[in-house]
């Protein structure tokens, strides 16, 4: 009898900033289980919020052999909390932990949550596949032929060998969005919907886990089949507007060439957005996204010290971060950027430099993230070489708040220059400029700008309201 599987989108843990995303990957091991035409249910506590007697309710109601659950550092604690949930009502099953903070920990996590059955490291569709079809068959004492998991057995922990990266993305379906409440998504009043298109990260930023994850190697999707899905995305889920989730959208500029050129053939005119790096862009193929009616591109600027763009081993230079978020301007996209704060080493003038460098590149948005040592990262072992505390709480973890003591730069000042800084950015002259234009992205900054100036004003009632826009 074919195993049943059950996969949890844990909740975020309480007072953390709540982003909502589409868990495309809970969607793609979803979609791996039913083409192998096994019963799927899908908990989206994201969304629905379940209360502890809820949950318990619904996992019961799967009758589930096997539990996965997904998991950041950010939501490890929540998820923990799921898998006891799930052993408390279904004592039976396979309780099985996955995302990048277990992979990096996968020991730390059996020992600290005995409740946790299985880790599953890196990607997971094939693994979790492999362990549905072992329970299937009444071989789970084997679980030491399933590559990529570690597990614990009679006390002991054991790690099997690490699972090969899939190198035919085309052979991956569409993930199943039937089981998330897109409604409960959009954005703007949009369905707002996601597409990855390639995986695997050549560069190796110290702050970054995404080539643990899934590797260093660049692997593709075909152009033919990208085009598919976003057909697919357009027709069976009604999307108004998407986003390429890839890392760097842009490093094969050939297939992207090919992308754009299939967008314009099979006249598909939504609206989108990508994410790449300033080193892998030129006028050329600007244009070429431009055409094909990209209208934000996200820039990993990181900082506006060449300093601090060493020591996080970004390769590139502040020059290329100018010269490319100028380029996309002229072109005709507008430009989000990213740049991380309290990185160590990173001193007071060299926070103001990338200030100053925001002031003088003008992009249309900004993310000021704080840098957070994830476990796996270059950039914690880095802070245990210098020996600073680092804290433990991982429901911290948010990009938000100081997660470590930075004698150089104090987290007092880190908030209250980048909440300089935002008061000047989200002024009331650039809500208005923003909310006069009326596509999609330009919204959404609005409201963003909105929030903030509600916020500045101490009327919680109406950024709460603003935020149900």
């Amino acid at each position: 009898m074919k195993a049943k599987v059950t996969l949890v989108n844990p909740p975020y843990p309480k007072g953390a900033p709540q982003s909502l995303f589409i868990p495309l990957g809970l969607g793609y091991l979803a979609a791996v289980l039913e083409e192998n035409q096994y019963d799927v249910n899908v908990i989206d506590c994201q969304i629905f919020k379940p209360s502890p007697q809820q949950l318990e309710t619904q996992l019961s109601k799967t009758n589930a052999d096997i539990v996965g659950v997904t998991t950041s550092t950010l939501t490890y604690w929540p998820a923990v909390e799921v898998v006891k949930t799930a052993k408390k009502v279904l004592p039976e099953a396979l309780t099985v932990l996955g995302g990048p903070h277990v992979t990096a920990l996968p020991e730390q996590t059996l020992n600290e949550a005995p409740e946790v059955d299985v880790v599953v490291r890196g990607e997971g569709e094939r693994t979790l596949l492999e362990l549905a079809d072992l329970l299937s068959k009444g071989k789970r004492e084997e679980l030491r032929k399933v590559e990529g998991i570690t597990f614990r057995k009679n006390g002991k922990v054991y790690h099997t060998k690490d699972r090969a990266f899939i190198e035919d993305l085309d052979s991956l379906p569409h993930p199943a969005y039937k089981y998330f409440p897109l409604e409960k998504y959009r954005i703007a009043g949009k369905n707002y919907l996601p597409i990855i298109t390639s995986r695997g990260c050549p560069f190796q930023c110290t702050f970054c886990l995404a080539s643990k994850m899934c590797g260093t190697s660049f692997r593709t999707r075909s152009p033919t089949k990208v085009l598919d899905e976003l057909e697919w995305l357009r027709d069976e889920h009604n999307a108004d507007v998407f986003a390429f989730y890839d890392d760097t959208f842009t490093i094969d500029k050939k297939r992207v060439n090919t992308i754009c050129d299939e967008m314009k053939a099979r006249k598909f005119d939504l609206p989108w957005d990508c994410r790449t790096r300033v080193d892998q862009v030129n006028k050329e193929i600007l244009t070429k996204l431009k055409n094909a009616n990209c209208k934000l591109i996200h820039f990993g600027v990181e900082s506006g010290s060449q300093k601090m763009l060493d020591a996080v081993k970004k390769r590139t230079t502040v020059e290329q971060n100018a010269w490319a978020i100028q380029l996309a301007k002229q072109v005709g996209i507008s430009v989000a950027i990213s740049v991380v704060v309290g990185y160590p080493g990173e001193t007071p003038q060299m926070l103001q430099e990338t200030f100053q460098f925001i002031r003088r590149t003008k992009p249309d948005f900004v993310y000021v993230c704080q840098a957070i040592p994830y476990p796996g990262t270059e950039m914690l072992e880095l802070l245990r070489q210098l020996g600073w505390e680092v804290s433990s709480d991982w429901n911290k973890f948010d990009e938000q708040s100081p997660v470590f003591k930075n004698p150089l730069l104090s987290p007092q000042q880190i908030d209250e220059e980048r909440g300089k800084f935002y008061d000047e950015f989200l002024s009331p002259t650039y809500f208005i400029r923003k909310a006069f234009k009326r596509d999609f992205y330009s919204q959404i900054m609005a409201k963003t700008a909105l929030n903030h100036l509600l916020w500045r004003m101490k009327i919680p009632k109406l950024v709460s309201a603003a935020r149900r826009l």
